[in-house]
């Protein structure tokens, strides 16, 4: 039964052909699952090579007999769907451990998950000793504080075309419907103005996908680059089109005017939607918040966007950034290309500074010693599962899950001790310190600021109160 009906989802002769190979490649290699997670079984009818094109494939979900959680088709009777590559630096970059985006033939509640069809694969093979960590504890700090949606994951391994991939995570994308964002669903090309106004699913993207993307105008602001990618709808009639950028056009106006008393722009964004997002990532301190990966929605007749969900905080417990700075100063203080960040004319706003407070009141108390909890928790979940991974990826993860832990909580630590600084009732708050020197900052004797010691020439200058000189030799 299974064999006709793998043959007849994805072809008899191409299904045998890339079995077979697919057994001589994995045969070579000696590492296999750990059996301590659920394992995701597919075999394709051919290489996935596109992010963009589907290949068949079918599939079957094995629990390994943890509690709680059912098996989806077995060896002998597995379950269509399609699968894809995802992700940009992930996908295209120097990773051979990819992720990837599945598409069942019907939705499925995979693992105690929703019921749905679209699921992804993630990888996490970018983020080093930290990288299983980072989600795991955005999601569940999302769900904590109270975000609409937050996305759910499992940790899983992953036998691809009998090829044992290493530790994965299911998760739930981010997509409008009833268990993900709950929006009314807007048509594409939707010409009647009473019916686009919503819903609308956006991100605030760092990748350039022109065909798919409004870029408002930003005259008058520090913005280096803003661009906006629609998902859904994901095809714009003139009428959509000219209603998202005007959207995101008054809202920049109503963001960057000189009286921060103003609430225009409440007009236009949900302050509390916003607080608790922001609240998130700064914990985190995940850097790349409000430049990539950032999405807002909007339901029919609402007239205020709201931040979220919360996705890939792939630089959160990062160990570059100093943990005595908000997540929107590390413009300032990196040599990278990073683009100015719109929180940071945000974080400006006494309403908003107000409501953070607020939320850090309510839940710093219990927030930081359950987090501690869950992650340790998880880190027990999935260490053995680790060690085959690093076995079978030694470039990526890491087998000392227990010491990934560790520097993930000192990192938080170092960040709620600023925090508690920061956001306690009577502290300088979240305005004032952008305008303090920061400790790299170096000014020339004519008093212009240099961020940057790359930026300077041979000559005298200041850092601090002492006076320094640069000698730079010729190359």
């Amino acid at each position: 039964m299974a064999v006709e009906k793998t043959m007849k989802t994805i072809g008899a002769r191409s299904f045998w052909l890339f079995l077979l190979l697919s057994m001589a490649i994995s045969a070579a290699r000696a590492v296999n699952y750990s059996g301590t997670l659920p394992v995701v079984f597919i075999n394709t009818a051919s290489a996935i090579n596109s992010k963009t094109d589907y290949v068949s494939a079918t599939f079957h979900l094995d629990p390994m007999g943890i509690e709680g959680y059912e098996a989806i088709g077995s060896a002998d009777d597995p379950f269509p769907l399609e699968i894809r590559g995802r992700g940009n630096y992930t996908w295209y970059g120097p990773f051979e451990k990819k992720s990837y985006k599945i598409k069942l033939e019907s939705g499925l509640p995979l693992l105690g998950m929703g019921r749905n069809k679209h699921f992804a694969l993630l990888a996490h093979a970018d983020g080093g000793q930290t990288a299983f960590f980072r989600n795991t504890a955005g999601f569940e700090l999302g769900r904590m504080v109270g975000l609409e949606f937050t996305p759910q994951q499992r940790p899983v391994e992953l036998v691809l075309n009998g090829d044992y991939r290493g530790l994965y995570f299911l998760t739930e994308t981010v997509r409008v419907g009833q268990r993900r964002v709950n929006i009314t669903e807007q048509e594409n090309r939707e010409t009647a103005p009473e019916l686009i106004t919503g819903g609308w699913l956006v991100e605030i993207d760092n990748v350039n996908e022109s065909w798919h993307q409004v870029i408002p105008p930003r005259t008058g602001t520090e913005l280096t680059r803003f661009r906006v990618t629609y998902h859904s709808p994901d095809t714009l009639s003139t009428a959509q089109y000219q209603y998202l950028y005007n959207q995101m056009t008054d809202m920049l106006r109503a963001v960057y005017t000189a009286d921060k008393n103003s609430t225009e722009w409440e007009q236009f964004i949900d302050l509390d939607a916003l607080a608790r997002y922001y609240f998130v990532n700064e914990i985190l301190d995940h850097v790349e918040a409000f430049l990539g990966s950032c999405y807002l929605y909007k339901d029919r007749g609402k007239s205020a966007w709201k931040f979220g969900p919360l996705w890939d905080l792939g630089h959160a417990f990062n160990g570059w950034h100093p943990k005595n700075r908000f997540l929107y100063q590390y413009k300032h203080e990196s040599r990278e290309d990073w683009d100015i960040c719109i929180m940071e004319e945000f974080a400006k706003f006494p309403k908003l500074q107000a409501r953070v407070r607020e939320l850090w009141a309510q839940f710093a108390p219990t927030l930081y010693p359950t987090l501690t909890t869950y992650l340790q928790n998880f880190a027990t979940e999935i260490a053995q599962a680790a060690v085959c991974d690093h076995e079978r990826w030694p470039d990526y993860g890491t087998a000392d899950v227990n010491g990934a832990l560790d520097y993930c909580l000192n990192l938080l630590e170092q960040k709620r001790q600023f925090l508690e600084e920061q956001w306690n009732e009577g502290s300088i708050g979240i305005e004032n310190i952008v305008e303090k020197p920061f400790e790299k900052a170096v000014f020339d004797l004519q008093g212009r600021r240099y961020n940057n010691d790359f930026q300077l020439s041979s000559g005298i200058y200041l850092k601090g109160r002492k006076k320094i000189l640069i000698r730079k030799t010729a190359k």
